[in-house]
């Protein structure tokens, strides 16, 4: 019998602030341990916070998870959705990465942020994460880095 697809979606913040590089690097490192696991997903990063997708064998999500729950640069994990899906919706990224602030303009930004969900289909994925993505830019603006 065939694993059943999974999804997890969570936001968690970061215990201390974490550089772009830094982010960065973490990012990479994920998207070669997800690409052997057969994990795909989408991390956004607001400086502070993060909102993640990851979607895979629910085993090998399972594990995932337990790993970020004890990394001590996490705390506040809270999770938006935890459910069997019918497709993946980030295609064969192992790990693909956005930061909430990478384009300088409001409408490049959304538009930006949309162009990486295209081929996302989920209306509840999508809110989270455009939701996600437009709020932490505006408390960024407006000088707020969420703790």
């Amino acid at each position: 019998m065939a694993a059943t697809l999974h999804q997890i979606v969570y936001i968690s913040r970061a215990t201390a602030p974490l550089s772009d590089d830094a982010a960065a690097a973490l990012c990479r490192a994920a998207a070669e341990r997800n690409r052997g696991a057969g994990i795909t997903g989408l991390l956004l990063h607001d400086g502070a916070r993060f909102i993640q997708a990851i979607e895979g064998d629910e085993a090998a999500l399972r594990a995932l998870m337990a790993r970020i729950t004890r990394d001590p640069r996490h705390h506040a994990i809270g999770f938006v959705s935890d459910s069997p899906v019918a497709a993946r919706q980030f295609g064969d990224w192992g790990m693909d990465y956005r930061r909430v602030d990478d384009i300088p303009a409001a409408a490049d930004f959304l538009t930006t942020v949309k162009r990486a969900l295209a081929g996302v289909d989920d209306p509840g994925l999508l809110a989270a994460f455009i939701g996600f993505a437009v709020i932490g830019r505006g408390e960024r603006r407006r000088g707020f880095v969420p703790r």
